[in-house]
């Protein structure tokens, strides 16, 4: 067999080039966001809000007595500031995803980019999971259980995470999925622990041990399935 030519081998190059470029061109824009960069900041925010209102209304029960005898005026003002925060987040995240998304598609829109990951077949996967998760919390407080509101929604939100490990192949999110199911497990069998302890210590600190990952130094993500 006759040796390769130099031209062969420039066109075997050029070849695979192309190959890698079209398959780049046709993978899902959401592989190759960088959701470390774009959502540390976020999830440290989140984390440092759940402790703030949890130390709010811990306040407000020592000095009220009971969340039942807080001032109706008072709470009104306490769930407008966190329906305030949690709509900045839910902004603050949209942004930073968006930027990531448009270093690699600059026409990209908020509305495209929801669709790449909101897909009909993810709809079946989410919307039984969130209504298994609702049932479950509203149950708890029919019979009188509502101290295992807290855990149920930490294992919610740890089989969430658990998906989104799964879709977007981020160890980071597997590692803190198990930390809210196993936290929110604890805090169901020591049910002594108050419900504002339990908040911080399965979601805030969930959250707070995800941020402080993604600040820290981290190798190249693994490779794509």
């Amino acid at each position: 067999m006759d040796a390769i030519s130099r031209e062969q081998v420039d066109k075997l190059a050029e070849d695979i080039s192309f190959v890698k470029k079209a398959i780049e061109k046709n993978s899902s824009i959401l592989r190759q966001i960088d959701f470390r960069t774009s959502l540390r900041l976020v999830v440290l925010v989140t984390a440092l809000a759940t402790f703030f209102f949890c130390g709010v209304f811990h306040v407000l029960i020592r000095h009220f007595g009971a969340f039942s005898a807080i001032p109706t005026p008072t709470k009104a003002i306490a769930f407008c500031a966190i329906a305030l925060v949690v709509a900045f987040i839910g902004i603050f995240k949209n942004t930073g995803v968006l930027k990531s998304a448009r270093t690699f598609d600059p026409g990209i829109s908020l509305r495209r980019l929801i669709r790449e990951y909101y897909s009909f077949r993810l709809y079946h996967h989410f919307v039984p999971m969130g209504l298994v998760l609702a049932f479950a919390c509203v149950y708890a407080v029919s019979i009188g259980e509502s101290r295992f509101l807290v855990p149920i929604l930490s294992i919610g939100v740890g089989l969430i995470y658990n998906s989104y490990d799964t879709l977007l192949n981020i160890d980071e999110f597997l590692w803190t999925s198990y930390w809210f199911i196993v936290t929110g497990f604890i805090v169901m069998v020591f049910n002594s622990i108050s419900p504002l302890l339990s908040l911080s210590l399965t979601i805030g600190c969930g959250l707070l041990l995800l941020s402080v990952i993604w600040y820290l130094p981290t190798k190249k993500m693994r490779a794509e399935a």
